[in-house]
């Protein structure tokens, strides 16, 4: 089985990069890939529990987020260095996502057959 890492990089609603990820990696996990996803720098604010798309007439990223567990997709990382650079504690995250400093990092990058930054 393929391991393919996902990375959240952008803010969830500056453009249409964060839904097109979350796309993908369901269908990679509607496949049967083992899915694993990364949220680093901006795509930190993607794990905030306090989101409402309907007002920038897109849907709510947390919300799609929450299903996740729906496709098996269960491991969830956020890099300790952006949730740092913004202020951003573990307890707001609305995900039990682990968090990883850049020794995790780099060891998770090199743990997956295909890498995949959006």
């Amino acid at each position: 089985m393929k391991h393919v890492l996902f990375i959240q990089h952008c803010a969830p609603y500056g453009s249409e990069s964060p839904q097109e990820q979350i796309d993908a990696l369901l269908v990679a996990a509607t496949f049967g890939l083992r899915v694993a996803l990364l949220f680093q720098d901006d795509g930190v604010w993607q794990l905030l529990s306090q989101q409402d798309g309907k007002q920038l007439e897109r849907r709510t990223l947390g919300a799609q987020l929450q299903a996740l567990e729906l496709y098996d997709i269960h491991d969830l990382y956020v890099d300790a260095a952006s949730l740092d650079e913004r202020g951003l504690e573990v307890a707001e995250l609305a995900l039990p996502a682990k968090v990883l400093d850049e020794a995790g990092l780099q060891q998770l990058v090199a743990g997956h057959d295909l890498v995949l930054r959006f």
